[in-house]
């Protein structure tokens, strides 16, 4: 016992002087991180009494009268040096708009701009983004862009950075041109697109810069490897800002419909329908939406899948109405785009809502959201009324979070609705993450840990409750990167708004991997990764192992790329397993390996392809899976792709093979015209699918659309069209 006293004292001995350490390491950050931000790289901005034209064409007198921002430096290639070409960014406001000119210097023959057309992605194009935080949480910011020729986009992005919300369309104003030094933008964001606090004259701004020709990327104020590509807490300061206004804070969005429906062996008839959205800032960052009448006749269609596995394929929300505001929603490691486990448990998945489970639309007749920032309070709340699928009518949603720290939090989340089955369900759940983009000096590390439990009660069966939990460690830097973590899902866990492929299962993940930059031979980076995902059953028994190893993938200068892969897995079947309605696979255990090469053209070429192959054991037979997508850009305003990827499976007894086949026509009549169609075909329906929009921007929040969609029955035979439907819609915003 004395023994056991003189360790404990011991012990106490030594942890007395750490104690003190971290106390008054504590108290110096305490201090010392207000003078860090107030050095951090300010960006000043200046009022004007003239509204400067949005041409694209600074050449009004008033743009001289801002203080350009031009020290921009490399993150990619040549980490830390100078741009090779000037860049300035231009900063006016009003009493209700933030102008923001650009002028990017440039041999004019050498700018890459093909894309012309509103939230396309601009990824293969020279371009420019600004980052807003206009709260200066270093966390939540507003992203827009635009590129050479007058395409613009715009996202939302949380958790400083590792969240990116592209589907987020605010109204605002943006336009280019090519210009003999180069070219030029000009842009305007109206004060009550976004939340703020009117009395913070300080807002958090990040600029960026892409040369796609060099894959150069240049940044301010800061250009860090490790950091995300959008990370908020290390942006410049935006000051100045005075007496600007969100107006009432009152929009209000009719729309109307009218159409032709056919189906084959009922006939066809016409349609006509209305409805409206209201927006409403009850306080500068807090916003209520209220809806009446939904609809989504401008939504893309969903690409086809074909599906080889066991567990339901995740097809992603793409209604306007649910991915505004999504952030606040996001729970757990969900909020991940990168994360390849983030799919595994989605507590609340919009997607459930105004779909069945076939995903063929269902009336929502109302519905109101309400999410935002108060303090470090971060909300959404949300109930939709909609036509009945199963026993429920009514579904709400509810997450809670709060800020601690510079950028760790803790939360909660609640839905009531079953969305998937029959019965009532209820879910609830906590979560934390502990952040820090400091980490031995400039390097990011997060821990995320959640816990979820369902109540449920089907038709004629007793009430059941059952859990899910997990945790995650994350190191997403540039030289070394990792990941590691578990989580787990009891059988009768069910969440009834929400995305959960397999229940019963125990999983452990861990990755690692290195991306050294040489600087020489023409390449970017070298990335390299293995990881192993182990999945038993909460019995301890093993159903599924894989070792994943990403040996090679090469990132030339030039824009062109080069994967080789491995993964080597087991499974084990407690049941047979029907495979597409066609094979059935034995219960059993299995071992097989893939090996797969992949090699791409630089996509900012006028032409330009993906080729993938891939090939070995699948379950008691063979697979083997070639993949093309490729890309010609006709001229300015025409693009064409195509994609194939075909499966041939080799059974003892029994062969099969499968393949999607899509094609999209791109036509841009102007940056606000356009015409999108997407035509795709699959082995198992023998059906293609054919989407047609047409969009016309009339001014920002004032749109029009004009939808076709249809179904077609073996289309290379007898073309029979079995579904059609033809929409014309008109959308109008009003500001108050």
């Amino acid at each position: 016992m004395n023994n056991v006293n003189h360790q404990c004292t011991d012990m106490l001995t030594r942890f007395t002087p750490m104690r003190t350490d971290f106390a008054a390491w504590l108290l110096i950050g305490f201090f010392v991180f207000p003078a860090l931000l107030q050095a951090r790289p300010r960006a000043a901005i200046v009022r004007t009494q003239e509204r400067p034209a949005i041409d694209g064409i600074l050449s009004e007198d008033i743009w001289s009268k801002a203080i350009p921002v031009t020290d921009f430096v490399q993150r990619e290639p040549h980490n830390g040096a100078p741009a090779t070409e000037r860049t300035e960014f231009l900063l006016l406001f009003d009493d209700h708009y933030l102008y923001i000119g650009i002028r990017c210097h440039d041999d004019p023959s050498k700018v890459i701009g093909r894309e012309m057309a509103r939230d396309v992605n601009l990824g293969n194009d020279d371009r420019v983004q600004i980052i807003l935080d206009t709260h200066l949480d270093g966390r939540n910011a507003y992203w827009f862009q635009i590129g050479p020729r007058g395409s613009i986009g715009d996202a939302i992005i949380s958790e400083n950075g590792a969240g990116f919300h592209r589907e987020w369309q605010g109204v605002w104003e943006g336009r280019a041109t090519i210009q003999p030094h180069g070219w030029e933008a000009e842009i305007a964001i109206p004060f009550n697109t976004l939340n703020f606090d009117a009395s913070r004259k300080d807002w958090g701004i990040k600029f960026i810069r892409y040369i796609r020709r060099n894959q150069e990327a240049v940044y301010w104020p800061t250009a860090n490897l490790n950091n995300h590509r959008f990370q908020v807490s290390d942006a410049g300061l935006l000051t100045g800002l005075e007496n600007i206004s969100q107006g009432m804070g009152l929009d209000i969005n009719p729309y109307g419909i009218s159409g032709h429906d056919y189906l084959r062996g009922a006939g066809g008839s016409g349609m006509a329908d209305a409805g409206m959205d209201v927006f409403y800032q009850f306080t500068p960052g807090l916003r209520g939406v209220l809806t009446v009448n939904t609809d989504f006749a401008e939504t893309e269609a969903d690409t086809r899948q074909i599906n080889l596995t066991r567990f339901s394929l995740h097809f992603p929300e793409k209604r306007d109405f649910f991915l505004d505001g999504e952030n606040y929603f996001n729970f757990g490691i969900s909020s991940g785009a990168d994360n390849p486990y983030a799919r595994r448990l989605i507590p609340f998945f919009s997607r459930r809502l105004g779909l069945d489970s076939g995903g063929e639309p269902l009336a929502i007749n109302a519905g109101a959201r309400f999410t935002g920032q108060a303090g470090n309070w971060n909300m959404g709340f949300m109930n939709i009324y909609q036509e009945k699928a199963y026993d429920d009518r009514n579904f709400s949603a509810m997450r809670v979070s709060r800020n601690i720290g510079r950028q760790s939090s803790a939360g909660m989340i609640a839905t009531l609705g079953n969305a998937t089955a029959p019965g009532d369900n209820a879910l609830y759940g906590v979560d934390t993450k502990i952040a820090t983009s400091e980490f031995a000096g400039n390097k990011n590390l997060s821990f995320i840990a959640y816990g979820l439990q369902s109540v449920t009660a089907a038709p004629g069966t007793a009430r059941s409750a059952d859990h899910a939990f997990g945790a995650e460690v994350n190191y997403p830097n540039d030289l070394f990167y990792g990941r590691a973590g578990f989580m787990q899902i009891d059988q009768d866990f069910s969440a009834g708004m929400g995305f959960v492929p397999r229940t019963g299962v125990r999983e452990y993940y861990f990755s690692a991997g290195a991306g050294p930059r040489p600087g020489k031979w023409g390449i970017l980076q070298i990335l390299s990764m293995a990881g192993i995902n182990h999945i038993s059953g909460t019995d301890g028994k093993l159903q599924t192992r894989e070792t994943d190893l990403a040996l090679l993938h090469i990132r030339f200068i030039s824009g062109e790329s080069v994967i080789a892969r491995t993964v080597i897995s087991h499974e084990y079947l407690q049941h047979e397993f029907n495979l597409l309605g066609t094979i059935t696979i034995p219960a059993g255990g299995y071992d097989f390996t893939t090996h797969s090469v992949s090699l791409g053209t630089a996509r900012h070429r006028n032409l330009w392809s993906t080729l993938s192959v891939s090939r070995g054991d699948f379950y008691s037979g063979e697979r083997k899976t070639i993949g093309v997508n490729a890309g010609w850009q006709v001229f300015l305003h025409l693009f064409l792709g195509a994609e194939m990827e075909n499966s041939f499976l080799r059974f003892p007894g029994a062969d099969m093979d499968v393949g999607i086949y899509r094609l999209i026509i791109n036509t841009v009549f102007t940056p606000r015209i356009n015409l999108h169609t997407f035509v795709q075909y699959d082995d198992i329906s023998q059906a293609a699918g054919w989407q047609s929009r047409l969009r016309w921007i009339i001014r920002p929040g004032r749109e029009v659309y004009l939808s076709w969609n249809s179904s077609i029955l073996d289309p290379m035979d007898r073309f029979a069209i079995t579904e059609s439907s033809l929409r014309f819609k008109l959308k109008y915003n009003v500001r108050f």
